[in-house]
């Protein structure tokens, strides 16, 4: 295998010698030059250099500019703007004006969308960056060296290599600059422009110099709401402090935009179902003060009395089928739901639909309940097409011709009353393919000292019982090997393997006896789960588990989740071990005490909070979780006359874990502007065991370190408390507590394209609750909290694939509260064992 990859990197390497020779420009057409990126963007009037945002395309408003540039010439003579003029363009001076919060983030607003449509991305652009370039332009060479060459293989690198070139005329910066200025007039700045200046790079190259000049912003002086009915006047009134329109903001296209929406859900929720967010329309007056707009908002003239009226709900129509080629020949209907379906059965119960349809008859249309329905419907993951409409309800031959064209033939025998005012829903549903099955092959890294592949095969059967449950087996499976060069007995072909299966059965509502699926009018889910697991340690244990789990999960709207796991109950079964492992855990009664067999049977309620990124501009998560092991079945010991206090009463001739485990995670994103921002985590635990037994079992005990949690030491390295842990291969099973607390601050911005970097600081520890003389220093002691808290810094990069988030961290450790360091807080003997190199994929909170 190594001989292969020297074989790919000396061809690589003689492929690019080859073509380092060629050109870039000798293939080009005649009078065309290749665009090398942009030189710079510079702002005049204003100092700086705003960031680069993502695009947000909005409307124009030429007549409003040219209404408001015609009335400025009138008072202040012909000037080009507030903040520069045709001299400063030239010069490239800078007005030293300061600009109001209003000006500020409009400015900031207009300038992201500005740089992308002027950031175009040259050919080899470095991670998508219209400023840097790869110094070699492999792409390019390849297009100039085989570019209309007759041979098969000249053609087949051309295919494999080339790049077509990227032209001046291509990018087209006369049209650019165009888009641009009126994306200035979009928020307010009436009077900016934009211009461009061609700047050779060498022999037909050259970089591109834009200058823009946005001029004073226009702001709202006042927002009047005219002539619209009396309820939805009313609606409007009550509503006020919703709107996006303020006086003392930015003239804005896109928050225009934004209120006509906000009108058309707001009238829409009211039964309005007919209005739409184009039947308002605004008028802008800039002659009463100058740089100030009097805006009124008002309906559209000629609209049609349908989007004046209120509407209701009538009937539900659904066409169910297996296939697109199905035609839908049956019809079942019960209390104003009608379903024409395809086969001998209901492809789905008519206890789903209900579940899942968030209207009602005889109430108002809202758009919250279409898009709940849609929403809820989606969900379930067992349709391949899926689409909602409504109808009016004027006519038994209005609503058939209304219908799909597999239900029409059905619809003569159903009875439908007549209404001036009713809207039926009509869904048409095709499902999925019954199986899916997937295979996962991946890689594992453990503790920096094993290394081995793995595979899973899971296999799934949608709508399995015709109420859209799923079932999922899944088998999986790894080996590992040691990578860390130790020659010991245990060292063989087969070194350490894992085996497991998974079978799983989860229904989109709640399975309990006694209780209505109707009840719930929110989206609600169920899941059963059966897990074998056989794992052998060469050289340690062999260890079978198994567990039993019932989850319920329920949410009745964006921000808040709730999951109960009402009954869980997990087996470990210790079936061999090593003498060498045998000494570890005689050594360590708390690994004894975690690793032996016993059953923990435990309930679990966990509650998370999240705020959404697109509503709130520094968005909160935060997750509760609370696990109970053992209480129950110690309760039942007692009322059969054991003691609550007395140690390991079995369970199936096994003792069962008794503790309570609670932990606390939070997570705040602060913006600083689109491109950067602070995200801040805080995160608590504890784990309180008592009566049957003093440890909690292994697996559920806190442990920091790691690319998740403080990056400047590895997984398992910190802890607990001061305590020194002697380095061993198995070291890390002591660096285990009782309580946790972490912290974490990272500063992410934008470097340039899809290439992001990061600041961080980590702090954090585990400690034990109860003295243990086999960890001194473990124990919580307030007069130690602050030396025991590791700290650690870093930096970062992440590339961004949209899809997928690659990050590499560098973590440096500046306190350590081990007791074996140097004194003072900086206590890292060599600056180098500060540091840890971590490779991940995904944020790491």
């Amino acid at each position: 295998m190594r001989r292969h990859l020297h074989l790919f990197l000396l061809g690589l390497l003689l492929l690019s010698l080859t073509l380092a020779g060629c050109s870039t420009t000798s293939h080009l057409p005649e009078g065309e030059t290749l665009y090398t990126g942009i030189h710079q963007i510079t702002y005049l009037g204003q100092g700086q250099k705003p960031k680069k945002i993502a695009r947000d395309t909005t409307g124009v408003i030429i007549s409003i500019a040219d209404a408001a540039k015609r009335v400025d010439n009138l008072l202040h003579g012909s000037l080009e703007g507030a903040f520069g003029s045709a001299d400063s363009l030239k010069t490239g001076r800078h007005s030293e004006t300061k600009l109001s919060k209003a000006e500020a983030q409009a400015l900031e607003t207009a300038a992201e969308e500005v740089n992308a449509v002027l950031e175009i991305a040259p050919n080899n652009s470095l991670f998508g960056s219209a400023y840097h370039r790869t110094p070699f332009p492999i792409g390019l060479w390849a297009y100039n060296r085989y570019v209309n060459k007759p041979s098969g293989f000249a053609k087949w690198m051309y295919r494999s290599f080339a790049s077509e070139p990227v032209l001046i005329t291509s990018v087209n910066p006369a049209t650019r600059i165009k888009v641009a200025t009126n994306t200035l007039h979009n928020y307010g700045f009436f009077h900016g422009n934009v211009k461009y200046v061609i700047e050779p790079k060498g022999n037909r190259k050259a970089k591109m110099n834009y200058f823009v000049t946005p001029g004073r912003v226009f702001t709202l002086d006042s927002i009047a709401y005219r002539d619209f009915p009396p309820v939805a006047d009313s609606l409007i009134r009550h509503s006020r402090r919703e709107s996006f329109l303020r006086k003392g903001d930015a003239f804005s296209v896109a928050k225009l935009t934004s209120e006509q929406s906000r009108l058309e859900k707001l009238f829409r929720n009211d039964g309005y179902y007919f209005y739409r967010a184009n039947s308002a329309t605004y008028k802008a007056d800039t002659l009463v003060r100058p740089y100030k707009v009097q805006l009124v908002m008002q309906p559209k003239e000629g609209l049609p009395p349908l989007s004046r009226e209120r509407w209701y709900i009538g009937n539900t129509y659904i066409t169910v089928r297996n296939s697109d080629q199905q035609q839908a020949t049956n019809i079942w209907s019960r209390h104003g739901l009608n379903i024409i379906y395809s086969g001998s059965k209901i492809p789905l119960r008519p206890i789903v639909w209900m579940q899942n349809i968030a209207h009602r008859p005889h109430s108002l249309y809202r758009q919250d309940d279409q898009e709940k329905t849609q929403e809820m419907l989606s969900s379930l993951g067992i349709f391949s097409s899926l689409s909602l409409s409504y109808q009016r309800r004027d006519s038994l031959a209005l609503l058939r011709d209304s219908t799909s064209t597999a239900a029409r033939p059905n619809l003569r025998d159903l009875t439908v009353k007549s209404g001036q005012d009713t809207l039926d829903l009509y869904i048409d549903a095709v499902l999925d393919k019954p199986y899916t099955s997937d295979i996962e092959v991946n890689v594992t890294e453990k503790n920096g000292d094993r290394l081995g592949p793995g595979l899973t095969f899971s296999l799934q059967r949608k709508n399995a019982f015709r109420g859209a449950e799923l079932l999922n087996f899944k088998l999986y499976g790894n080996y590992e090997w040691r990578i860390n060069g130790e020659n010991t007995r245990h060292n063989s072909l087969f070194n350490s393997y894992e085996i497991g299966t998974q079978i799983s059965a989860d229904y989109p509502y709640i399975v309990f006896p006694g209780i209505n699926r109707r009840t719930f009018r929110f989206p609600t889910a169920t899941s059963f789960s059966l897990t074998a697991d056989w794992l052998n340690r060469a050289g340690y244990f062999n260890l079978f588990s198994s567990g039993i789990d019932v989850t319920y999960s329920w949410h009745r709207n964006t921000t808040s989740r709730h999951q109960l796991i009402p009954f869980s109950l997990k087996y470990d079964k210790l079936i061999s071990s090593t003498h060498e492992f045998d000494s570890i855990m005689s050594a360590n009664p708390a690994l004894y005490s975690s690793m032996r067999d016993r059953f923990v049977p435990s309930m679990q309620y966990t509650y998370t909070y999240m705020e959404s990124a697109t509503v709130h501009r520094n968005p909160l998560w935060w997750q509760l979780s609370v696990k109970e092991a053992g209480n129950i079945t110690s309760g039942i010991y007692a009322l059969c006359g054991r003691k609550l206090s007395e140690k390991n009463k079995n369970l199936f001739h096994n003792p069962f874990a008794q503790y309570v485990k609670v932990t606390s995670e939070l997570h705040n994103t602060f913006r600083i502007d689109r491109t950067s921002q602070i995200v801040t985590r805080l995160m608590g635990g504890i784990i309180y065991s008592y009566g049957n037994t003093d440890y909690a079992p292994y697996s559920d005990q806190f442990f920091v370190g790691g690319a998740n949690s403080i990056r400047a030491f590895q997984i398992r390295t910190i802890g607990p408390g001061h305590y020194y842990t002697p380095k061993s291969k198995y070291s890390y099973m002591d660096q285990t507590g009782d309580i946790k607390l972490e912290a974490n601050a990272e500063y992410r911005f934008q470097l340039f394209g899809s290439l992001h970097g990061a600041l961080f600081v980590d702090a954090g520890n585990v400690w034990l609750l109860r003295d243990n003389d086999l960890r001194p220093g473990g124990t919580f002691q307030l007069k130690h909290f602050l030396s025991d808290i590791a700290l650690g810094t870093g930096c970062g990069l992440r590339y961004d694939m949209d899809f997928l988030v690659l990050r590499l961290d560098l973590g440096i450790a500046i306190h350590d509260p081990a007791d074996n360091h140097r004194s003072g807080y900086y206590n890292i003997k060599k600056f180098t064992d500060g540091l840890a190199l971590h490779f991940a994929i995904g944020y790491p909170f």
